[in-house]
């Protein structure tokens, strides 16, 4: 007889100076970049990935040139970091996810297009348009030796 597996929960992954903002209001709140057309609604973005999920990584300007930080910069830049994790049964993916948030199929690509290129797969990619309770997920820090470490649940 096997042992009951933990469910593989989908998570949000964001540093230790934003969570304080999460715990404070309560949610993760959709967000959308300078970038994003006035016709696309916010995203709160989640991902399948265990580990970390490379497009989350923002860059930094390295010798006059942006590139994606490792973990590690980010854990010390972002005063930590962390991942909230629910159900992705709570959440849209694909390309319900695409329609949800009114994204176009042609900039759907080109972030396909860009996540590949860091080492994302958007097959992991799941999101909600609405805000998600805090309250819903667990949290987990990454730890020194690089180990998630539930801290609330």
């Amino acid at each position: 007889m096997n042992a009951p597996s933990t469910p593989m929960l989908a998570w949000h992954y964001t540093l230790g100076v934003h969570l304080l903002g999460i715990l404070e209001n309560g949610y993760i709140l959709p967000q959308d970049t300078p970038d994003t057309p006035a016709v696309e609604c916010p995203v709160a973005w989640f991902s399948l990935n265990q580990q970390h999920e490379p497009s989350a990584l923002k860059s930094i300007l390295v010798n006059g040139k942006a590139q994606p930080p490792t973990l590690a910069v980010m854990r010390q830049l972002g005063n930590g970091v962390y991942r909230l994790g629910l159900s992705p049964r709570a959440l849209l993916g694909g390309e319900p996810l695409r329609r949800e948030a009114r994204i176009s199929k042609a900039r759907w690509a080109e972030l396909l297009k860009q996540a590949k290129a860091r080492g994302a797969n958007a097959a992991e990619w799941f999101g909600s348009v609405d805000p998600v309770a805090a309250s819903d997920c667990v949290i987990e820090v990454l730890g020194d030796d690089q180990q998630w470490v539930r801290v609330a649940s």
